[in-house]
């Protein structure tokens, strides 16, 4: 059963208990603006993610629904089984992740796409308010996804320096501990006023 951020227990699902959860992170990114000359990206954050969490990290543009097909089936691959969490960087509204200004992927249609594959994997959501859904929805994607946790916000983040700050210290935590539930934990604890202002929440 998946549990939220702040509940005890833990689960290890797909990954031996003595791994840690994450050694790499694949990334999907749209368009962020409509002006693409506008030079902004997570491409920086994960650069730096790999100096200073020893992530291995690998990103992708995606601007079209068959380019994430195409890409997540990639990242599905058992070849690139250490690239443990899927980064969807998107605009996003509850439910929704807008790949640009036109099209958008819902989380069913995502979870169709995966289809029961990313079992042992993370989906993070470094979108504004794609959780903010009901919690039987998110235990559903999950389901069908078969993912160890589904990570996200329920609010908008932005730009936000203090969104950029906790995404690095989210991902670091996941190359940290062994527990699923672990990195919710620890966040809680030592940057609660960072989860609760994003609206931080973490199923597993």
């Amino acid at each position: 059963m998946a549990k939220k951020s702040g509940e005890s227990g833990a689960s290890t699902r797909g990954t031996a208990a003595s791994e840690p959860i994450a050694t790499g992170v694949f990334a999907f990114e749209g368009d962020w603006e409509t002006d693409l000359r506008d030079p902004w990206s997570i491409e920086p954050m994960l650069r730096a993610l790999e100096v200073i969490g020893g992530l291995d990290c690998i990103r992708r543009n995606v601007a079209t629904v068959p380019e994430l097909e195409h890409y997540v089936d990639k990242w599905l691959q058992k070849r690139l089984a250490g690239y443990q969490v899927g980064y969807f960087g998107f605009h996003g509204d509850p439910g929704n992740l807008w790949l640009d200004g036109k099209r958008y992927v819902s989380l069913d249609d995502l979870g169709a796409m995966i289809d029961g594959r990313a079992e042992g994997r993370v989906i993070h959501f470094g979108s504004c308010s794609v959780m903010r859904v009901s919690e039987a929805r998110l235990k559903e994607f999950q389901e069908n996804t078969q993912a160890r946790a589904v990570i996200g916000y329920t609010r908008d983040v932005d730009s936000d320096l203090n969104w950029a700050a906790f995404e690095i210290l989210l991902l670091e935590a996941l190359s940290r501990y062994r527990q699923t539930g672990a990195p919710a934990r620890h966040l809680r604890e030592n940057h609660g006023h960072l989860c609760d202002k994003l609206g931080f929440e973490y199923i597993y």
